[in-house]
């Protein structure tokens, strides 16, 4: 019979193991793969990528009481990419997970940090982030046993892909974009939320003139470290009833963000509220 020590070593990459960004994809339709914790692995040497490099292997999560850390801002350990998605303002971009389990429901949230000129090499805990995209708790039909329909189900509706818009007002630069989904099906036991941070290098022209006609820089921002707290009410909750709402963690989405509403959103929701 297999020891207990054993058996807990064979079954934790089991239940740990749920997702990560495997590619992005710009409006013109060029794709950039993401980080693979098993490359490492395989070579000492991986190619130059826009995504940062993390010790998540098994696509495990940051818990709670990492979220005073550096670990939470990119991952575990998380290194910057090398290179950097070339993009524009106003462009939208497309990051496809390789899986997500139907159970983890939970928010999807996006942010952006800014580099100046390159975000290869750039310290992490430097590093000031604002969001610019965010979508929770949408209605209480669907699975009501953890609350009813999350960002994640609408996730799991386009082929675990969630598009962002790169602000169109944003200035020209290098930028570091952090897309996060945060699981909360143990979220109601302490250190029980479970954080998945991605984070990639992006070089953003000009684009689209707006109608304000004015690019805005990032000013403020705040670290990683200091965006969510382990008791707060968006990472500290119980979903395993039917509610009326939910506080998405973190700060509030920068004015400079542009909002976009994602594939089969409202199709989803249609069908799940029958």
């Amino acid at each position: 019979m297999l020891s207990l020590a054993i058996l807990t070593t064979v079954l934790l990459p089991l239940v740990s193991a749920h997702g990560r960004v495997t590619n992005i994809t710009t409006s013109s339709g060029v794709v950039y793969q993401g980080w693979d914790p098993e490359m490492a692995l395989k070579t000492s040497k991986p190619p130059p990528l826009a995504a940062w490099s993390a010790s998540n292997l098994g696509n495990i999560f940051v818990p709670p009481d990492q979220f005073n850390t550096s670990n939470i801002t990119c991952h575990f350990n998380a290194k910057a990419g090398d290179v950097h998605v070339n993009t524009t303002a106003g462009d939208t971009l497309k990051l496809r997970w390789n899986e997500w389990p139907n159970s983890h429901k939970g928010p999807v949230l996006t942010y952006l940090a800014s580099c100046n000129t390159t975000c290869a090499g750039v310290d992490k805990d430097k590093l000031r982030w604002v969001k610019i995209d965010q979508q929770g708790w949408l209605n209480s039909s669907g699975w009501e046993e953890l609350g009813g329909t999350w960002a994640s189900d609408i996730l799991i509706a386009n082929g675990f892909t969630w598009t962002v818009k790169v602000p169109t007002d944003l200035a020209e630069g290098a930028y570091v974009l952090r897309h996060e989904i945060i699981a909360l099906h143990v979220a109601n036991e302490a250190d029980g939320a479970q954080a998945y941070p991605q984070c990639v290098n992006l070089s953003v022209g000009k684009g689209q003139v707006s109608v304000q006609g004015t690019k805005k820089k990032i000013d403020g921002g705040v670290q990683g470290e200091k965006l969510y707290g382990e008791k707060d009410k968006g990472i500290l909750v119980d979903i395993h009833h039917k509610i009326s709402g939910y506080d998405i963690p973190g700060p509030a989405v920068w004015s400079g963000a542009t909002g976009i509403k994602q594939p089969n959103e409202q199709r989803k929701m249609r069908r799940i509220s029958r």
